[in-house]
């Protein structure tokens, strides 16, 4: 087994390697794939109990109520991800892409600003880079009645 699959995460409830912690987080989004959303809820919700200082599992539940359209829902998850890690720029970058989705266009491109700014060429600040460009294309944010009908 590598190096780094037998470190443990730091902080979590019990002892759990990145390697246990990535294949329940994976099986989440299997769940997800496979439209089982409340079992993919149970697993995320598992996940942040277990690592309760990691934003991950709130980046994770966040992507799940963002699927499901429940944007106000997955703006609270990726808050949650952004306190647990203020300086990452992902969780900033999601915050973004919610906000956008919810029509709340200026405070959405100071989150992704941010983001560009707080890493840059990260896979944070590239994911926030793209939801601009596609803001400047005239793809985002959707139309209103889109956005509500998710």
């Amino acid at each position: 087994m590598p190096e780094a699959a037998k470190s443990e995460i730091a902080n979590s409830l019990v002892p759990m390697t990145k390697q246990q912690a990535m294949i329940m987080l994976e099986s989440a989004y299997l769940w997800m794939d496979m439209g089982k959303f409340d079992n993919a809820r149970e697993l995320l919700t598992g996940a942040a109990t277990l690592m309760p200082k990691s934003e991950v599992p709130q980046l994770a539940l966040g992507t799940l109520e963002f699927n499901q359209g429940n944007h106000d829902k997955a703006l609270q998850a990726f808050r949650r991800a952004q306190q647990l890690s203020p300086r990452a720029s992902l969780p900033r970058a999601h915050c973004g892409e919610a906000l956008l989705f919810m029509g709340k266009v200026n405070e959405a491109m100071k989150e992704l600003k941010s983001a560009l700014e707080l890493e840059p060429g990260s896979d944070g600040a590239k994911f926030a880079q793209t939801l601009m460009d596609a803001k400047e294309a005239g793809a985002l944010p959707p139309p209103a009645s889109a956005a509500k009908k998710k």
